[in-house]
């Protein structure tokens, strides 16, 4: 090969790895624009089954200030005075609220509850379980 050619493939190479590096650069897209947006939950949600056709709902608040600190780590409050919808099926079940505990009992016949939505500090929420 003579010294003409090596410089035009040079050439060459170095125009293509220039595209290609402009191509990938430009063909990102923003994330920002996702169809759902996904918010956490505010409230910790869990469900025992406290006797034939009954389950009791309790509903916490995660206090994440210790996270750093292993002696202290998560600690969940119950949450009181919450309004929740409970839907078994998709087909609502009732409105209860909790108590002092954060716990409420759903007396059901056929299908469990397994869903549960309400607001907390201004975020609304639906749990299913």
């Amino acid at each position: 090969m003579n010294e003409a050619s090596t410089k035009l493939r040079t050439k060459c190479i170095l125009i293509l790895l220039a595209a290609m590096i402009i191509v990938s650069v430009t063909s990102c897209d923003d994330v920002s624009d996702m169809a759902v947006n996904k918010v956490t939950s505010p409230v910790l949600l869990d469900v025992k089954a406290t006797g034939a056709n009954q389950v009791t709902a309790f509903f916490y608040e995660l206090d994440k200030s210790g996270i750093l600190d292993h002696t202290v780590g998560i600690d969940s409050i119950p949450v009181a005075d919450l309004a929740i919808e409970v839907f078994a099926a998709s087909t609502p079940v009732g409105t209860f609220t909790t108590d002092g505990s954060g716990s409420f009992i759903i007396s059901y016949t056929g299908t469990k509850p397994n869903e549960y939505a309400g607001s907390h500090k201004g975020i609304a929420f639906r749990i299913k379980k």
